[in-house]
């Protein structure tokens, strides 16, 4: 698993912050993200106990923030190291013609991706969402486990994963394209 981790993280160039705080049950999350940290030093641990929400992961740069509820096992593990990476290095997946209108918003952007750590179609649409809040630091991403929130999950009628919300306005289920899920953003700032 070490060396999976270090694999991961080792083409990190910039430093980036996790915010997090845990559960007592949890705790076992800790020792994992002081794992992390020690295979890349560019990878700085802050555990905030005013965070009311536990688990949380807030993995943060020069505005960006995406925020992981919930605990990163399973399939989300991945996303979680690649998110890390994406958002420490800058990196985004997002075609040139669709990125300059994305790189346009200029309203709050609040997207929810619920998932569930065997849920085979989660991380392509987590990467999906954390590429849209690197290109725009307006755009806020949650990932949410809904079997951490089994509260959220039922307030979002959430019955397929992976399900994404946005703005409270606008929502899909599945993994779409860069236009689909950019054609959903505008659609939720009500400028369709």
């Amino acid at each position: 698993m070490e060396e999976f981790v270090k694999n991961e993280l080792e083409s990190i160039k910039e430093p980036v912050k996790i915010r997090f705080s845990l559960t007592e049950k949890d705790k076992d999350l800790e020792g994992f993200l002081n794992n992390i940290s020690k295979v890349n030093k560019l990878i700085v641990l802050e555990n905030d106990t005013s965070l009311t929400e536990k688990p949380v992961f807030y993995i943060e740069k020069n505005g960006i923030s995406v925020k992981f509820l919930g605990r990163i096992t399973g399939g989300e593990l991945k996303a979680f190291l690649e998110s890390i990476k994406m958002v420490a290095n800058n990196e985004y997946h997002i075609p040139e013609r669709i990125l300059e209108f994305v790189e346009e918003v200029d309203k709050p952007v609040d997207v929810k991706v619920f998932v569930t750590t065997s849920c085979g179609w989660c991380p392509p649409a987590i990467l999906k969402a954390v590429s849209f809040a690197i290109a725009n630091p307006n755009i806020k991403v949650s990932i949410i486990e809904c079997y951490s929130f089994p509260e959220l999950a039922t307030k979002y009628n959430v019955s397929a994963v992976p399900k994404t919300v946005i703005n409270d306005k606008v929502e899909f289920v599945g993994v779409k394209d860069d236009n689909e899920f950019f054609g959903y953003i505008i659609k939720a700032l009500g400028e369709v």
